[in-house]
């Protein structure tokens, strides 16, 4: 009788437990899922859905996580649409986007005066909207990373080029490259016309980077093109491989790591990772940790990530791709 009733009693605890409700947390994720950026933010939704497999995975006990992800066409009037849009989820307690500077700087507010914090990928730290969590190191630190490619200004010219339809920095890039020598050019992408070896640095669109390089390299000029994450977008691939000399300074790079990248294509079908991807997958996992830890040092995909009294930084805090 007594064994009956202690294999009853642990009978009863399983069950009880097996019942207890597991929590459920959501994570926005908004990028262009249509338009001329649609590969941005494929390459990231796969990323961040292979994250949450993992989390949830991990954490058979909970939390669970899931993802909540909007279509903002790279359009800032969208943008703001599909801010009002995730606010408005039960349970949500961050978001990830928008991938680009003209959205998230017109989605910020949304999230701010709704108290749901925006992690902004990509944007320079110093150029990121009010009361946003930053991913990437300030401007200083980045025009820093591209010029160690570089000789020493010493007099020599450089382009500043401009795109008026995506900036991703600010005026004060001029004054960072005349502080090491550099004599700055500043033009928009159909009036510059560098010519030898002369670097350009290109702030824009991509495709408008791919056409003026086109049209630079018929004239003659054999420079590098430097810039920041709008250079590592997918229209300047072909660029890259046949042109080569495109430097682009993010806090993200495409991982190599081969079993990361099987169960990346497992879930496109093949596709290959981008750059975007691991930023994404880290920032599910980033998000998660904040949201059940004060504190954490956690290594990622794209490095080893750091949250403490409301900073979260990264190290290495950028990549330079050539």
């Amino acid at each position: 009788m007594e064994r009956k009733a202690w294999l009853f009693l642990v009978m009863m605890i399983l069950e009880l437990t097996a019942c207890q409700p597991v929590s459920i947390v959501y994570i926005g994720l908004v990028a262009p899922f249509e338009g001329r950026d649609r590969a941005v933010g494929y390459d990231a939704i796969f990323g961040a859905r292979l994250a949450v497999r993992a989390w949830n995975a991990s954490h058979p006990t909970g939390p669970k996580v899931m993802l909540v992800a909007l279509d903002d066409q790279g359009d800032p009037i969208r943008a703001q649409e599909r801010a009002r849009q995730m606010v408005a989820y039960p349970s949500l307690i961050a978001v990830i986007g928008h991938f680009r500077p003209e959205t998230t700087w017109a989605a910020a507010p949304i999230y701010r005066a709704a108290g749901i914090p925006l992690i902004a990928p990509l944007i320079p730290a110093d150029r990121a909207p009010e009361g946003v969590l930053p991913t990437a190191p300030d401007q200083r630190t980045m025009v820093a990373a591209l010029l160690q490619g570089l000789p020493p200004g010493d007099g020599r010219v450089l382009w500043v080029v401009r795109d008026d339809e995506e900036r991703w920095f600010g005026p004060e890039v001029e004054a960072l490259f005349r502080e090491r020598g550099w004599v700055v050019h500043e033009r928009s992408w159909e009036e510059a016309s560098p010519q030898g070896e002369e670097p350009v640095f290109f702030d824009g669109r991509a495709v408008h980077a791919g056409e003026a390089m086109r049209r630079w390299r018929r004239n003659g000029w054999r420079g590098p093109l430097l810039g920041g994450p709008g250079l590592l977008h997918p229209d300047l691939r072909a660029f890259r491989e046949v042109e080569g000399r495109i430097w682009a300074v993010a806090e993200t790079r495409p991982v190599e790591n081969t079993e990361w990248r099987a169960a990346y294509q497992a879930i496109t079908l093949g596709m290959s990772p981008g750059p975007y991807a691991p930023l994404a997958y880290d920032l599910i996992w980033v998000v998660m940790q904040m949201h059940t830890r004060s504190a954490f040092r956690w290594e990622g995909k794209t490095g080893t990530w750091w949250w403490e009294q409301g900073h979260l930084r990264k190290d290495p805090a950028w990549f330079l791709e050539r």
